[in-house]
């Protein structure tokens, strides 16, 4: 859309979809956004729009910061261990973990970490953790060490849902405490390699394999974003972790996206379970699987996930009636109308696309 008009709808949709991006990019908008939208396994559109830098348009090969979209990932990995037999959804955590950390209950089962229902608070929130990150960003910060971060429980095990990154922390211990293999091993192994994603990768085990989007961040809240590119070391993405670590291109997750719902990455009941899903009051968010989101936008429902971290946010929705794929990344964090106007832009994209497909 330019100037708040509605674009015409005899326009051919790639121009429909590219004014709708046009109208969100600017000075208080968005700074740059990929989008790759899939109808079935086919990818139909690739679009870009606004800077990764100054002087350096957003291209569809720069990588992004997926945040915790990293979570569909981290439970895919999970339930492909169960299917080979290693694991046990309904296993404690200690039958793999020798924790010694009285904050965490060790009786808490894989199930009750993958849907949030565990009670452990948040490592994010910890005291200290990130002065801890900042004091050094290229010294990496040991799993271990982040627990130490965790509060005391929010509630007792099984209560109810409650986000907490602090979930998929544990996760991760146990994907490599199962796997014998490091997390970007095992991802590359089980999931990206057989499908041929070369541009999804984890930072904290893996190199880039091509251009980064510049991630940006009104740290101080003064409402202008700072480049915070010399800022991503080891520490960031350690910090991060199984929570939120992964970075790919638009293209590549959206093929992720359509092969893990739609796909044989696994077997049509661990995908059944994943989408048994605890209902949640708020009327987008509904539910949340293991490791999926449920959500109501532009009256479809869809499984996904959404992501934020420092520098970059996204989405990754598939419609399972329509076997429609939508991904739209972002490298912006902290601006104040970043997180509605992503909302707004995927909900457009979503309507625009939906008009082509029977």
């Amino acid at each position: 859309m330019i100037g708040g008009e509605e674009p015409p709808t005899d326009l051919p949709i790639a121009e429909r979809l590219e004014n709708a991006i046009a109208e969100k990019i600017g000075t208080d908008k968005l700074l740059g956004v990929s989008v790759s939208i899939r109808i079935g396994p086919e990818e139909r559109w690739q679009l870009t729009g606004g800077l990764s830098k100054q002087g350096v348009p957003v291209q569809s090969d720069m990588s992004f910061g997926i945040a915790s979209i990293t979570k569909t990932i981290v439970a895919a990995a999970i339930l492909k261990l169960e299917e080979e037999g290693k694991l046990s959804l309904n296993d404690s955590i200690s039958k793999f973990l020798t924790l010694d950390k009285p904050q965490i209950d060790e009786d808490i089962t894989i199930f009750q970490l993958l849907n949030h229902k565990s009670g452990v608070k948040n490592y994010f929130q910890g005291a200290g953790l990130w002065p801890r990150v900042e004091q050094n960003l290229d010294s990496p910060i040991h799993p271990e060490e982040l627990m130490d971060f965790i509060g005391n429980p929010v509630f007792t095990a099984g209560a109810r849902y409650e986000y907490s990154n602090s979930n998929y922390l544990l996760l991760g211990l146990i994907i490599e405490a199962v796997s014998d293999q490091s997390i970007g091993e095992f991802f590359r192994s089980r999931f990206w390699g057989p499908l041929q994603l070369n541009r999804i990768y984890f930072p904290d085990d893996e190199a880039a394999t091509g251009p980064i989007a510049s991630p940006w961040r009104d740290g101080d809240g003064d409402g202008v974003l700072e480049d915070i590119s010399s800022e991503y070391g080891e520490a960031y993405h350690s910090v991060f972790w199984t929570a939120a670590d992964v970075f790919s291109t638009a293209s590549d997750l959206s093929a992720w996206a359509y092969h893990l719902l739609e796909g044989d990455v696994l077997s049509q009941s661990s995908k059944s379970k994943m989408q048994r899903y605890v209902e949640i009051d708020d009327p987008i968010f509904v539910g949340y699987g293991l490791g999926l989101r449920r959500v109501i936008i532009g009256g479809r429902t869809l499984w996904g996930h959404t992501g934020g971290m420092r520098g970059y946010g996204g989405y990754m929705f598939y419609d399972p009636l329509k076997k429609v794929t939508i991904v739209l990344l972002n490298n912006q964090s902290r601006s104040e109308d970043g997180p509605i106007l992503r909302h707004q832009l995927f909900e457009e994209i979503l309507t625009e696309v939906l008009k082509e497909v029977p």
